[in-house]
């Protein structure tokens, strides 16, 4: 569920990404050992890495074989989202609101430090949809970014990986996870809805909606994973949730804006057989690489 404020042409809100470019000094995705602030020797993982592809084709496969919209439905994502993250190393748990319950994992600071990244994607679908591109795609991304950090030995964060319930009905998941923060204990909220769509094979990634620090970060990112960048004002998402209140956010799409998205948007089409997996994976680095930086 998106739209876009249509006063903001993508020029004006940030255009192209030659506008901004700038790589990320010594942060290729051939990993990197840093030294942190205590001395300690500090491993950033490579972004190739050999389990990418089938997290999160797996992933994918996993979730977009029946719509996840009823509450019976909702559950059964829940219990996989939840089994996934425990393969991967880390205690899942369930945040409960009224209508519906987000699977949360919490990744602590190695340096003791309880300032947090969220790093988020909705689960839920429409009624007659399997979900596939939406939002299966982010869900598979953000379990790729539980899967970096499991190699990445020193983290100046917290980082929160979140999978919302009901984006669909109205982001009551995200609202109600957003009402349980505080704007001065979170660094940045990184939400990301569908993933898998690349008709004309640019590589080239939307940024809704991004601070002007988070933009930066992520046109660095994309220098080092090979893809393009382009901002956009598109909102009714889960990044809408955290931006109303005060939060620094920004939501990761793949061309909607542009035109090259899918064309099975909130359709029974939308399935695991749409998604391209070469494209969800770059995706997946580039958060990932956000994210690493970040830390």
């Amino acid at each position: 569920m998106k739209y876009v404020a249509l006063a903001c042409a993508l020029v004006a809100c940030g255009g192209d990404d030659a506008m901004m470019g700038g790589l990320d000094a010594g942060s290729g995705d051939d990993g990197s050992m840093m030294t942190d602030d205590s001395g300690a020797q500090c491993m950033k993982p490579a972004l190739d890495q050999p389990w990418l592809a089938n997290l999160v084709s797996g992933a994918v496969s996993g979730l977009a074989g029946a719509p996840r919209a009823t509450t019976t439905q909702r559950q059964t994502a829940r219990t996989f989202l939840q089994n996934q993250l425990t393969q991967i190393g880390w205690t899942p748990m369930l945040h409960s609101y009224p209508t519906g319950a987000n699977v949360y994992a919490t990744i602590p600071a190695t340096t003791g430090a309880t300032k947090q990244i969220i790093v988020g994607a909705h689960f839920d679908t429409v009624t007659v949809s399997p979900g596939g591109d939406d939002n299966a795609t982010g869900c598979a991304a953000v379990l790729a970014v539980a899967r970096y950090l499991k190699d990445m030995n020193c983290r100046k964060f917290v980082v929160t990986v979140v999978f919302f319930d009901e984006e669909e009905a109205g982001l009551f998941g995200s609202r109600a996870f957003a009402n349980t923060l505080q704007v001065a204990n979170v660094q940045a909220v990184h939400t990301l809805d569908q993933l898998g769509w690349d008709n004309d094979n640019d590589k080239r990634f939307e940024l809704e909606l991004p601070t002007a620090t988070l933009e930066a970060e992520y046109r660095a990112a994309a220098t080092t994973v090979g893809v393009g960048v382009t901002v956009t004002s598109t909102q009714g998402t889960d990044h809408q949730s955290f931006r109303e209140k005060g939060f620094p956010a920004i939501g990761l799409t793949e061309e909607y804006v542009s035109g090259d998205t899918t064309p099975y948007y909130h359709t029974a089409q939308d399935t695991a057989a749409t998604v391209k997996q070469s494209y969800l994976q770059l995706g997946s680095k580039l958060v990932a690489q956000v994210i690493m930086t970040e830390l």
